[in-house]
């Protein structure tokens, strides 16, 4: 009898849209108007390794606001991301995940927390998932 070994982080899962760091954030913005259910868009390397972050309501203020947004349109998406991300494995312990997350700057407690398997994207948890009921 064989055992299957569930990861904690798994039934807090959520999938999320993701795009490649090189594609325009005219590209990323019609990804996101795609999937008007998530919070977020995970920027991701060719190899689907996370680069980035983009939360999606912080995004759209960025691109549509006043800075022009003819210009940025045409600028990859990875100008825009977040960078410094959190980002877990899987296979990652829910009281380390919670403590990385509290463990935030303040401005970024709720920002989505990309999840990987064996280094790549899997899909991501919302902070709020992992506050104990």
């Amino acid at each position: 009898m064989s055992t299957v070994t569930v990861s904690p982080l798994s039934a807090f899962l959520r999938s999320a849209p993701a795009v490649n760091a090189s594609q325009t954030c005219r590209e990323a913005l019609r990804v996101m108007f795609q999937h008007p259910e998530s919070k977020c868009i995970v920027v991701c390397s060719g190899g689907q390794e996370p680069a980035g972050l983009l939360m999606s309501e912080r995004f759209f203020l960025k691109a549509t606001g006043r800075m022009g947004s003819d210009m940025i349109y045409r600028e990859p998406v990875a100008k825009l991301m977040n960078r410094q991300t959190l980002t877990l494995d899987l296979t990652t312990p829910l009281d380390a995940a919670r403590a990385a997350a509290n463990g935030r700057p303040e401005a970024m407690r709720n920002d989505s927390i990309i999840i990987t398997d064996q280094g790549k994207y899997a899909g991501v948890v919302y902070p709020a998932d992992l506050i104990p009921v």
